[in-house]
């Protein structure tokens, strides 16, 4: 276990730096180490007495040495805490209450309360993902009736004050018409390419759905872009949400990002170093039932339209950055571990160019 940090000392040494820190007991032995898992960035480990989770960013990241940038990290956890704080209240107690951090070369870390064991995905009934779907389609609904408590758009950044704010100085109109071309452009050129699908039909369709596009009707939100089920607890007390990517945006198009993501993308995404852990193939009900719930509890008449044209624009999207990735010479490291090989992106992209073909108007 390699921690990105600059002293050589051992695990528990470096632990304890960071419990004393925080006036809490030092762990007397390796035994006391409950490792909750790791993800692509952190290893999470259980405080049990206390009841905290101490993640300690790695050194080695989708197999590239991480290198300490303490603004990056410092905005990365200022974030966190921030959307902690304003989902809380939105829904209380859906993320942890307490929160708090530390970035330094010699020691990185955050603290946060432990929010209990979560089932497998692939364990829950169909009743179950699809209520806990509904729970996910709820929250983001009370995420949408609060005001956002910071200027911009996009990934929150510091300020010259030092105070947080969107990283784009835009309105929303100007976004969200920016945003429009953008997928229009990536939309013709997947008209223009070389593959063979019911491009008649996927450009009638696209040009239907792209023209109805709210351009205010939505709100911007301050929401949050991953919800994959490795960052969500399912349990008894309900759906609890962890390590978000949280941003200021139109709030229906994250909405459809969940959705999009449950039905479409997690279960083609199966066979990547990324993502297989997640044995998403074999929990492909869950997912689907989860995405149902979502839409039940998230989409008001008024809501169901829109929410259907962003589910199709980031079908768009994500079928574009595939073709772009069989275009390139070659592919780094990090896009295999995330996308797979040249052969499965490009059996993963003829797939999606189905769905396209498929996409209810």
């Amino acid at each position: 276990m390699e921690f990105l940090a600059t002293q050589n000392v051992s695990e528990i040494d470096l632990m304890n730096q960071a419990l004393a820190n925080e006036g809490l007991r030092p762990l007397s032995n390796q035994g006391e180490i409950h490792l909750l898992g790791e993800g692509a960035w952190h290893f999470a480990f259980l405080l049990e007495k206390e009841q905290l989770v101490l993640r300690i960013p790695k050194k080695v990241a989708y197999e590239k040495e991480v290198h300490f940038q303490q603004k990056e990290l410092t905005t990365e956890y200022a974030a966190t805490k921030a959307f902690y704080q304003h989902a809380n209240r939105a829904k209380e107690g859906v993320c942890p209450e307490f929160f708090t951090f530390f970035v330094q070369p010699e020691l990185t870390y955050t603290l946060e309360s432990y929010l209990g064991k979560s089932d497998q995905l692939g364990d829950l009934t169909i009743n179950q993902s699809r209520r806990y779907g509904r729970e996910i389609g709820d929250f983001f609904l009370a995420l949408e009736s609060m005001e956002p408590p910071y200027n911009g758009i996009g990934y929150l950044k510091f300020d010259q004050n030092g105070k947080l704010k969107g990283e784009l100085d835009m309105d929303q109109i100007e976004f969200v018409m920016e945003e429009t071309r953008e997928y229009v452009e990536e939309l013709n050129l997947l008209l223009a390419s070389g593959y063979s699908f019911d491009k008649q039909r996927v450009e009638a369709v696209g040009r239907e759905l792209i023209s109805a596009r709210s351009v205010s009707g939505e709100k911007i939100t301050f929401t949050n872009q991953d919800t994959s089920p490795e960052n969500l607890i399912f349990s008894e007390g309900g759906l609890k949400v962890l390590d978000p990517y949280p941003l200021l945006s139109p709030g229906v198009s994250l909405a459809a990002n969940h959705v999009f993501n449950y039905h479409y993308l997690f279960p083609s995404f199966h066979n990547t170093l990324r993502y297989r852990k997640g044995n998403y193939l074999q929990s492909l009900p869950q997912l689907r039932a989860n995405a149902e719930g979502f839409i039940e509890a998230y989409a008001s008449r008024s809501k169901r339209d829109n929410l259907h044209i962003e589910v199709f624009l980031k079908l768009v999207t994500m079928t574009y950055t595939h073709y772009q990735l069989i275009n390139e010479k070659s592919l780094r490291r990090e896009q295999v571990i995330r996308y797979g090989t040249k052969a499965q992106i490009e059996e993963r992209f003829v797939h999606f160019l189905k769905q396209l073909e498929q996409f209810p108007e």
